[in-house]
């Protein structure tokens, strides 16, 4: 089936505008391998802990898919600066086609990535995230909302979209632009790339698959779980001691016992941060808790598939609703 030539497929030399999000925990270099070998874009994503040697290991795998992606979360670096330095120079070393700079200000890395060949690509969930990244001089654009998993924005995906490709038409309109959030089946994809976006970049779709990290277990917690049980909480970053600045970056999780337990109490001020801790420490009552963030699309993973297969079903299943609609248009 013919491809659907945009902007990114051009710039990244891939043959189909789909993007694996770099979901750090979850999308490692088996999954990037995957993605890219059949014609997409595929990214690991790097957790604030990464060794540099992680990284390097993980490159090596995702290198042999061709083309594939790194990213990086910056207020993570930025909070531990030396290790966030071995993580940038283990990137650059790995010499990745693309590198998602999300999470922060990426305006000191961007001109070092071009010095070693790297395009830099910048996912953002407001106006002013945006602007920051076409001053930083970013190369494309991943523009998530809030339907998305893990840390995510709090605009819905279709406005946010709306919003932004409005603004990037007017003040940017030679940089490409990738959607985010939501995105699990060939309608998704054909929507965004019928709007005028260049690629689609998807996680939730691959959390079943079996390149994916994190096991079985989670595998097929992630084809049971539904959208309406994927929620918005900041109890993970608390009870895990991370410094994410969740009033803009909240995190998407499905609802397990450890959310339906404290999640409305957080929300109410009615739980300590040393109460959450202790819930998940070892020993905790919800220790072993099983976590999964994802995204509102969910509901249509349906069964474990391999990333490979998850990619053409994307992709043919767009192009076939494109074709369509040209057909009804002419």
């Amino acid at each position: 089936m013919s491809s659907f030539t945009t902007r990114l497929t051009r710039l990244w030399g891939i043959d189909k505008p789909i993007v694996s999000a770099p979901m750090a925990g979850r999308a490692g270099g088996e999954l990037a391998r995957a993605v890219s070998l059949a014609g997409g874009l595929g990214t690991f994503g790097v957790s604030a802990s990464a060794s540099p040697e992680w990284i390097t290991e993980q490159a090596a795998i995702a290198r042999q898919g061709g083309v594939y992606g790194i990213g990086l979360m910056l207020w993570a670096m930025e909070k531990n600066p030396e290790l966030g330095e071995q993580q940038w120079k283990a990137v650059l070393d790995a010499r990745p086609s693309v590198v998602s700079l999300g999470f922060g200000d990426s305006t000191r890395y961007v001109e070092e990535a071009h010095d070693h060949g790297i395009s830099v690509v910048q996912p953002v969930n407001t106006i002013a995230q945006l602007r920051t990244a076409l001053a930083a001089e970013a190369d494309a654009i991943t523009v998530q909302g809030t339907d998305a998993g893990g840390h995510t924005g709090r605009l819905g995906t279709t406005p946010w979209m709306q919003i932004a490709l409005d603004y990037m038409e007017i003040h940017a309109p030679a940089i490409p632009v990738a959607v985010a959030g939501g995105i699990g089946s060939g309608r998704g994809v054909a929507s965004v790339l019928a709007a005028g976006a260049d690629a689609a970049w998807v996680g939730t779709a691959f959390l079943a698959s079996p390149e994916c990290l994190g096991g079985e277990e989670l595998q097929k917690a992630s084809v049971n779980a539904r959208s309406t049980d994927a929620v918005l909480t900041d109890i993970y970053d608390i009870a895990e001691q991370q410094a994410w600045d969740t009033e803009t970056w909240p995190t998407r999780t499905i609802r397990n016992s450890f959310v339906d337990a404290y999640a409305e109490l957080r929300e109410r001020g009615e739980v300590s941060d040393d109460e959450l801790i202790a819930a998940r420490a070892p020993g905790g009552d919800y220790a072993d808790e099983l976590k999964l963030h994802a995204g509102q699309g969910v509901s249509l993973l349906r069964s474990r598939m391999p990333a490979g297969k998850v990619v053409d079903m994307l992709h043919d299943d767009a192009m076939h609703f494109l074709e369509r609609m040209r057909t009804r248009l002419g």
